[in-house]
């Protein structure tokens, strides 16, 4: 489709007033996204009005929200297509894989998607320019369910997503003067792993209704779309959730939230619910705000809705798990208890969540994520430096690698588990690098799978790779049960990099939802010292003794030295001016 009805038009500027931003429009450097239908005249051919039907649905569910929590904006539609406009690459990119991610399933609608950086002008309700003409080139060059994106674009991205892309090559597109280094993420799952969380059966299931309204002005149906996006991803990354945007009308046994925007000039209003799979009404809230404060409100309005429906939906499923008994409890619910279990970061928190996980080891011995967290678990212990009880289960650890070597399906989280733990034993990091690059590019928005990429990257002494992917972890899943561990990992990160102000920081804002994890002490206490804050650091250092008393910078070295790297012995410098023993 696209490329040819996108058109190819010369650039022109002529004052206009419009809503970006005053009376003279200007050209400016901008990220799009152009995506067509796969065989939509076909479809349309076969079955007018269903095709019709998936083309709302693809845009209420999956391409509005998923646009609107990336901060893009639609800026033309065609029907079959699309072109959405970004101000940041990355923004463009991560949209385009999330989009193909969720509508990777056998039968329903497929898109190419290209994305380019560069000039556009909007203009009489058109837009055009470079970046337009270029973009709609790209998603031509795509296959079925895939992404192209230029050389610019993927020079913009950090460690987390590259490793998604293939190089292409320059190639000549039609009507563009020059050719175009290409990169390009395949398409049908039979190609690639896809990059959504990976989910086990058994874990509740949240549908969330597109934010209804009957404003007609596109910027609050826009503001409804983004709210949709942002409740979803908040909640998707709890991990122990499955949320998704759903815009049937029957549930399906799966909790329910639903939302009504309404706008009167300035004004909004935000009216939210949640019930229970049976039904139930568990909450109902109403959200005031203004437009003219639009991101903010939405930014706010959308982390108290995850934070109430997530709190709500926990404690729903704590009383559902202890009503059950042991003999009946499944493999399932014990993988869920264990990953509810990680909310102090006390010693005690990974012995319960241990427990639990053992026991679905136990109950299925072929569950790959019971021995994907049960081995991350007492890595993240053993590195923090838990002894006595969580010995014990430390112990298991080297059959529980046996055993899940042999699984015929592992997936990401555990290969990623796999080749840390080889690292643990081996020292060898060249391996490790090999695989972070692997599981990034398999599953590069799964929130657990980032949080233990950074920690791996840490472990090895890349810490701004580890950086990367800590700080994407918070983009699309501040709401993880392993959000505590990964502001403990970017206060470390943030050490080894030479910005202790940064790390204090992470530090402190971890600390004030888990001041018992043990690693926030210790980052903050070396970035403290290292600035020169003698006092300070001696303090947060005593606090730190509290929960680990008697662990040493050699002790600590044997475990992880941080693969030798200057950030590494800066880390452990820091640590010895708190007071940390040598040996």
């Amino acid at each position: 489709m696209g490329a040819l009805r996108w058109g190819h038009r010369a650039s022109k500027l002529r004052p206009r007033r419009n809503g970006w931003g005053g009376e003279e429009m200007q050209r400016r450097l901008a990220a799009i996204l152009a995506a067509d239908v796969v065989g939509y005249s076909a479809r349309m051919g076969e079955d007018e009005a269903a095709t019709l039907a998936a083309l709302r649905t693809l845009r209420a569910e999956v391409l509005g929200p998923t646009v609107g929590a990336r901060g893009g904006r639609i800026v033309k539609s065609l029907g079959d297509g699309w072109l959405v406009e970004f101000g940041a690459a990355a923004d463009a990119v991560a949209c385009a894989m999330q989009v193909q991610d969720r509508l990777d399933a056998p039968g329903g609608l497929r898109l190419r998607i290209g994305v380019h950086l560069g000039d556009v002008t909007h203009e009489d309700e058109d837009v055009f320019g470079d970046g337009v003409n270029v973009a709609a080139r790209l998603e031509a060059e795509a296959a079925p369910g895939g992404v192209a994106i230029s050389d610019p674009v993927y020079g913009a991205l950090d460690g987390t997503l590259r490793p998604s892309f293939d190089d292409g090559g320059e190639r000549a597109l039609k009507n563009i003067a020059r050719p175009v280094r290409i990169w390009l993420r395949g398409g049908a799952a039979a190609d690639r792993t896809p990059g959504a969380v990976q989910r086990q059966a058994g874990f509740p299931r949240l549908c969330v209704r597109p934010v209804a309204t009957s404003d007609p002005r596109d910027e609050v149906r826009e503001l409804g779309e983004a709210l949709t996006g942002d409740v979803v991803a908040y909640l998707d990354a709890l991990r122990w959730l499955e949320a998704r945007a759903d815009a049937t009308e029957d549930a399906g046994g799966a909790y329910l939230l639903s939302a009504g925007l309404r706008g009167r000039g300035d004004r909004l209003r935000l009216e939210v619910r949640l019930a229970a799979p049976d039904g139930r009404p568990l909450w109902s809230g109403k959200f005031d705000g203004a437009l003219s404060d639009a991101f903010d409100w939405q930014d706010r309005t959308g982390e108290a809705v995850a934070t109430t429906a997530a709190g709500l939906i926990l404690d729903e499923e704590h009383a559902r798990l202890s009503a059950t008994s042991d003999a009946d409890i499944t493999a399932e619910q014990c993988l869920l208890a264990g990953l509810m279990a990680y909310r102090t970061f006390r010693q005690e928190a990974f012995e319960e969540s241990l427990h639990h996980l053992v026991r679905a080891i136990e109950r299925k011995p072929d569950l790959p994520d019971a021995y994907a967290n049960a081995i991350f678990t007492v890595l993240a212990g053993r590195t923090v430096g838990f002894r006595g009880e969580f010995d014990r289960h430390s112990a298991m650890m080297p059959a529980w690698v046996e055993t899940a070597r042999g699984l015929p399906r592992r997936g990401p989280m555990l290969d990623l588990a796999l080749a840390i733990a080889d690292f643990q034993r081996d020292g060898a990091a060249a391996p490790l690098r090999l695989a972070l690059a692997d599981v990034l590019r398999r599953a590069p928005f799964d929130p657990q799978v980032l949080a233990f990429a950074g920690w791996g990257h840490l472990w090895i002494g890349d810490a701004r790779e580890a950086m990367d992917c800590f700080e994407r972890q918070r983009r699309v899943g501040r709401y993880s049960p392993f959000s505590v561990a990964v502001l403990g990992g970017m206060a470390t990160a943030s050490v080894q990099l030479g910005d202790d102000a940064a790390a204090i920081a992470h530090a402190e804002e971890g600390l004030a939802v888990a001041d018992a994890y043990p690693t926030l002490h210790s980052a903050r206490a070396a970035a403290l010292a290292l600035s020169g804050r003698e006092e300070d650091a001696a303090a947060a250092f005593a606090r730190y003794r509290t929960l680990v008393p008697d662990r040493t910078i050699a002790a600590w070295r044997a475990v992880n030295d941080y693969g030798g790297s200057e950030g590494g012995a800066r880390y452990f410098e820091g640590l010895r001016r708190a007071g940390m023993p040598k040996a």
